[in-house]
């Protein structure tokens, strides 16, 4: 059976709060839904984040906390995670003042058609940023 959809990616972080705040500040994604079970280690608390406006069938980002675990979040620079924006340049500029680090400056890309810069985010995951480029005349 084939997929219907792609639904979410899910990233582990330690710090659930700071973290929702810095993708709703930094991208604009609100709160669709908050989910919070279980007891002792099972326990786990998810912010479902979507770009406004967003819809259950578009693709979300969920941050995931274990908060009775002793190592909550994924080994540095193993997640990645994408966005297309409308201005690379100023996303990476506020992603910055609210704490992420570039790691690979905007590079444009005319072969591939982008606008692209890399981060290191809060919790060190990695966030691409891309933004088409216009075309000639366009």
């Amino acid at each position: 059976m084939p997929a219907l959809s792609f639904a979410f990616t899910k990233i582990v972080v330690t710090d659930l709060g700071a973290a929702e705040a810095f993708y709703t500040r930094t991208l604009g994604l609100s709160r669709v839904a908050f989910i919070e079970f279980g007891e002792g280690p099972s326990a786990l608390r998810e912010a479902v984040l979507s770009v406004p406006g967003g819809s259950p069938d578009r693709a979300q980002l969920n941050l995931i906390c274990y908060p009775n675990r002793p190592v909550a979040a994924p080994t540095p620079k193993e997640t990645v995670i994408g966005f297309m924006v409308d201005d690379v340049a100023a996303t990476a500029a506020t992603m910055t003042q609210a704490g992420a680090q570039i790691t690979v400056p905007v590079t444009d890309l005319p072969d591939h058609g982008v606008k692209l810069a890399y981060l290191e985010g809060p919790e060190a995951q990695t966030i691409e940023l891309l933004q088409p480029l216009q075309k000639p005349g366009a």
